[in-house]
């Protein structure tokens, strides 16, 4: 890795305070603050890009025919809308969703648009994941969070911080926090591989950690991401002697975990993992959600029936036990594909899929080809889309803004190194 990995010119280069800025926005800012800040955060994306936009060096590989894949995704969103009996709900989610990716995925394009960007780009991303993970240990050392107690309402605080302990650090609930390490986990490990002693302490304090409260979070969808990154990253890597011991630690932590009483280090067990449990899965709960899914999809095939609408029409197509009964919490697909097929329909669900499609045959494609420092960080960044992708078949992470604006990012990366 070139030297050339600490010249952070602040002056020189405003993309970086405006880096640095966004990435710690995404780290330090959970939900209820994104929410009431939307508009003002859409306008600093907006110039920020626009200052990339101004400058010939960042729009010369901007806007490309390449990216059509991402443009008829977020044209296809708009199935979201088109049947929804509420269309504010509808509208209001897909235009947000739509500006998001939009401002995002070109922001990630121009950020690495040469390969001196690339090394502050990963220090940005190690250092603020550390420090999001490191108020994760300090929030289980002390049992409780400044953040909720005093200034930010959360209502998972008392069934995360009382009862069952799991950190929710920055990002408001354990399975958000791990979804948000786990997409910024790759990036460290690219600071381990460097010249520098400084950067692969960094690398390594930072992996270790965000590895160590991914798994403390006891969220199952993650740590399935977990799994499908680190296996992906060893693969490529051509670790198989890694990945064969992963799969054997894997199956001997199932196993132990599986006779734990302790609510949590039990979520990890055959039965709450695969099957046997309410949640597992395979379970009546994930069971009935593909059926109401589908239900959906079978009335609704080309649209869907609108962005946010299976909560508001859940009583609609839920099965007579869980008709009224059911809480506004629960009222979900818990899977982002599912909700994708019921709200957006085949239109949105295709443009969704074919953008990733595109995304990942061009970085496999271009693994390679490419060399150094271009290499690792397009391993590393479709190690992190991978996980998330995984991660997706466990919650609606499009719903959530930190992740889905780490999503958008990492989309942007891997469309700019697969495009060199």
């Amino acid at each position: 890795m070139r030297s050339n990995i600490l010249n952070i010119n602040v002056l020189r280069y405003p993309k970086t305070i405006c880096f640095i800025i966004l990435f710690a926005w995404i780290s330090f800012f959970p939900q209820p603050i994104q929410d009431k800040y939307s508009t003002a955060l859409r306008m600093f994306l907006g110039i920020f890009l626009l200052v990339l936009v101004l400058d010939k060096k960042y729009r010369k590989h901007l806007f490309v025919f390449q990216d059509w894949p991402l443009w008829l995704f977020l044209i296809s969103l708009s199935s979201g809308a088109v049947l929804a009996q509420n269309k504010e709900v509808a509208l209001k989610t897909y235009f947000q969703l739509f500006l998001t990716m939009f401002l995002l995925f070109y922001i990630g394009k121009a950020i690495l648009s040469s390969n001196k960007d690339v090394g502050w780009v990963n220090i940005v991303i190690c250092v603020f994941s550390l420090l999001v993970a490191l108020i994760g240990v300090l929030e289980l050392y002390f049992g409780k969070n400044i953040l909720y107690e005093n200034f930010i309402d959360n209502p998972f605080y008392e069934r995360y911080v009382r009862y069952y302990p799991r950190p929710m650090s920055t990002q408001l609930n354990p399975a958000i926090l791990g979804s948000f390490l786990l997409g910024c986990l790759p990036f460290s490990l690219y600071l381990i591989g460097s010249k520098r002693l400084s950067l692969r302490l960094l690398g390594f304090s930072s992996s270790l950690l965000c590895t160590g409260i991914i798994i403390l979070s006891f969220s199952r969808g993650v740590f399935l991401g977990l799994i499908a990154l680190v296996l992906f990253y060893l693969w490529r890597m051509r670790k198989t002697k890694l990945v064969s011991g992963l799969i054997f630690c894997l199956i001997l932590l199932m196993l132990v975990c599986s006779f734990q009483k302790n609510p949590n280090l039990n979520r990890f067990g055959f039965q709450r993992s695969i099957s046997g449990s309410y949640d597992s899965i395979f379970s009546e709960y994930r069971f009935n959600r593909v059926k109401m899914a589908f239900k959906i999809f079978k009335e609704h095939p080309l649209f869907g029936i609108g962005f946010n609408h299976f909560r508001i029409r859940f009583d609609e197509y839920a099965i007579w036990e869980d008709k009224g009964k059911t809480p506004y919490e629960f009222m979900i697909p818990d899977n982002m594909y599912l909700t994708f097929l019921a709200e957006t329909g085949i239109i949105g669900t295709s443009g969704f899929l074919i953008f990733i499609y595109f995304l990942l045959k061009r970085g496999l494609g271009n693994l390679k080809e490419l060399k150094d420092e271009k290499k690792q960080m397009l391993l590393v960044s479709m190690s992190a889309l991978l996980g998330l992708l995984v991660n997706m078949g466990a919650y609606e992470l499009f719903y959530w803004a930190n992740p889905y604006m780490l999503f958008c990012l990492i989309c942007g990366f891997l469309q700019r190194l697969t495009l060199s």
